[in-house]
């Protein structure tokens, strides 16, 4: 995900950015196996609809999920390109690059910023197993979906929102070649199924990075239905592939405050039969909330859909793996 900028009225993390945070993790348990059991070439487990789960028990999830080591890393901007009004991608380069891992849609890794695009890059160190902060260091950071990771190219790259509401957003906007930024993660990569008859989206600004994730691996053939809330046309972003994609725009609305995602996916309905499908949802929570109960009054149950809200007006620091978040 990327981060939205905060409106006046609130402040949706603990130094005014949003606290929109990348992959969650799915909405049910999944099982996490060790990356050595899972190597890195292996295909997604396929994901034929299963039978319904016993009353009051949660149905498994489709997503495998593979744990990785998690590096602290120091890189170098290479490159940077504006992408519509509010967003700029920014590729990511160097030394400590490699040995980065990073194969699902959703995979995130949280992005440490300097004091100036200038400065170095205040990382934390590991100790006792635990990640901290070095002491007399109060770093920034910010999770982020990870956009593309090019391994021959020796690149990663992040879709970042430009605002000056925070340092985040404001480092987005000052980056240029030669700038710094640490990432730590992913610490974890999530395969979901890519073989579902039909795909039901519902994503803002901090879905749109994973969005165009899913573009990219989803066979041509899948029927898709998309859809995207933006502040106006100048915000609507490029996605490549064969899907097209529905954009909502909120004009002069605050961000986080309407009803356009849900709205739209009542219209529309699901694109096909109940259990064989997949609902992806990543926006700001109570929004999430809304497509949720739509979906799930159409008879999509959590062993076909993982909608986790990246953020929520007016709270700091939003945990995307609280219950707010998933619930």
């Amino acid at each position: 995900m990327t981060q939205p900028a905060p409106s006046a009225s609130t402040a949706p993390s603990a130094s005014t950015d949003p606290s929109a945070s990348t992959d969650p993790p799915t909405a049910s348990p999944e099982a996490t196996a060790p990356a050595s059991q899972a190597p890195a070439d292996a295909p997604p487990a396929t994901t034929a609809p299963t039978s319904q789960a016993p009353s009051g028990t949660a149905p498994a999830s489709p997503i495998r999920r593979v744990a990785l080591e998690v590096v602290a890393r120091r890189l170098t901007v290479l490159r940077v390109e504006p992408l519509g009004r509010s967003m700029r991608r920014v590729a990511l380069g160097g030394p400590e690059l490699a040995g980065f891992r990073c194969e699902g849609p959703t995979d995130h890794a949280k992005a440490f910023f300097p004091p100036t695009p200038d400065d170095d890059v205040p990382m934390p160190e590991l100790v006792d197993g635990r990640w901290v902060a070095r002491e007399g260091e109060r770093p920034v950071s910010r999770d982020y979906t990870i956009r593309t990771f090019d391994p021959a190219a020796g690149e990663v790259v992040l879709d970042m929102a430009v605002h000056d509401h925070g340092p985040a957003g404001r480092w987005a906007a000052a980056a240029r070649p030669g700038s710094r930024l640490g990432l730590l993660g992913p610490k974890t990569t999530k395969l979901p199924p890519t073989d579902r008859d039909w795909y039901l989206f519902a994503v803002d600004e901090t879905g749109l990075p994973g969005l165009a994730n899913w573009f990219d691996r989803l066979p041509s053939t899948a029927r898709v239905l998309a859809f995207a809330e933006v502040d106006g046309p100048e915000d609507e972003v490029p996605l490549a592939g064969a899907h097209e994609v529905t954009w909502l725009h909120r004009g002069t609305a605050e961000r986080g405050t309407t009803t356009l995602l849900a709205d739209a996916v009542a219209r529309a309905g699901l694109p096909g039969p109940t259990g064989r499908g997949w609902v992806w949802a990543a926006a700001e929570a109570t929004a999430v909330r809304g497509v949720r109960r739509h979906v799930t009054a159409l008879g999509v149950d959590r062993s076909c859909s993982s909608m986790t809200g990246y953020w929520r007006v007016g709270v700091a620091g939003f945990d995307h793996k609280s219950p707010e978040a998933t619930d």
